[in-house]
């Protein structure tokens, strides 16, 4: 392989990589974006770890209280294959400078070597007609846009769905707890008063025959009072 077939094959995959990392930015976020408003149902795995990092977080500190951020600082952890979203598109700027430097040495070795315009003319074409589809690609994966809608639509579906229905079950397990303390309260109270009553009923003590001995019954019947009457009479009349 020649040595311009090398600088024109560098050139063109430098190129034609950083033209896909662009390409690839674009399909990630609109996927996301599709599918940001559906995420009760959804099978992007970025978009299941935004919800259960947002219900954990939640859960963990009772609410959060900037949803919006916690948007922007999800987004910029995502990752793919290792890199980041602002890593790809910088390192598909930086591809497609590697590019236009392969294409201007091949060219600057070609009027060193004393070749033709016309044998220098396919770097020319191949830059201009790459930086060309890189701004394309640029204008229509509209990164900053795209970014900005799926924040909208992320923070949208967290603070009007997910966040209510925490906060929802949230109000119906403390209202859960309160009527089960207060059943156990009252079940308790109602235990207790019939302790005590038992207690009561068995420690019973006529306190009214103690302090007044004297209020009792008489010891004898009438008639067993007339017959030791009747017997008294005859014992003082014998004696007598």
């Amino acid at each position: 392989m020649t040595k311009e077939s090398t600088t024109m094959l560098l050139t063109l995959v430098f190129m034609a990589v950083g033209i896909l990392y662009q390409v690839a930015i674009g399909v990630i976020y609109q996927r996301m974006i599709q599918q940001a408003d559906t995420l009760s149902g959804t099978d992007n795995k970025l978009l299941k770890q935004c919800k259960e990092r947002f219900i954990n977080c939640y859960k963990l500190n009772g609410g959060v209280s900037n949803i919006p951020v916690f948007v922007d600082k999800y987004i910029n952890r995502i990752r793919v294959l290792g890199m980041s979203i602002n890593f790809m598109k910088h390192l598909s700027g930086q591809l497609m400078l590697a590019g236009v430097f392969v294409a201007g040495f091949g060219v600057f070795s070609g009027i060193v070597e004393g070749h033709r315009f016309v044998d220098l003319l396919p770097y020319y074409i191949i830059s201009l007609f790459g930086i060309y589809l890189y701004l394309s690609a640029m204008s229509i994966v509209d990164m900053p846009g795209r970014r900005r809608m799926l924040k909208t639509n992320l923070t949208d579906y967290l603070e009007n769905t997910v966040a209510q229905r925490l906060e929802h079950g949230i109000v119906e397990k403390e209202k859960l707890l309160w009527e089960l303390a207060q059943e156990k309260n009252a079940k308790a109270e109602r235990r207790g008063r019939s302790e005590i009553k038992a207690a009561e009923e068995s420690d019973h003590v006529d306190f009214d025959a103690v302090e007044n001995p004297e209020r009792k019954g008489p010891v004898f019947s009438q008639e067993e009072a007339r017959e030791l009457e009747d017997i008294l009479r005859s014992i003082i009349g014998n004696r007598v």
